[in-house]
């Protein structure tokens, strides 16, 4: 995946996971953030960042997985495989 739209430049990748979910104000203390961060594939080791500005789309009749990327800033659709521009009626097709 980029880290930010082909089209706009847009960044598409956001902080840390666990400093992400600390900024929620659910958990007390890093420590606590970095188990739920395990959650979202994150470890010390990885440093798994959450997306931003980007939304996965899956076609489950399709592909078990995203198959197209929807940058939400400038509304274009991508198609994963290829990095390819498409239309909103092909994802939605």
């Amino acid at each position: 995946m980029h880290t930010q739209c082909p089209q706009c430049g847009v960044t598409w990748e956001g902080g840390e996971i666990p400093a992400g979910l600390m900024d929620t104000g659910h958990y007390d203390t890093i420590e606590d953030a970095e188990a739920a961060a395990a959650n979202y594939g994150w470890t010390r080791e990885n440093q798994r960042k959450f997306n931003i500005n980007v939304v996965g789309i899956e076609i489950p009749a399709q592909y078990d997985g995203v198959s197209y990327w929807h940058c939400t800033s400038c509304d274009t659709y991508f198609d994963r495989w290829t990095n390819q521009v498409v239309t909103q009626e092909t994802v939605e097709a």
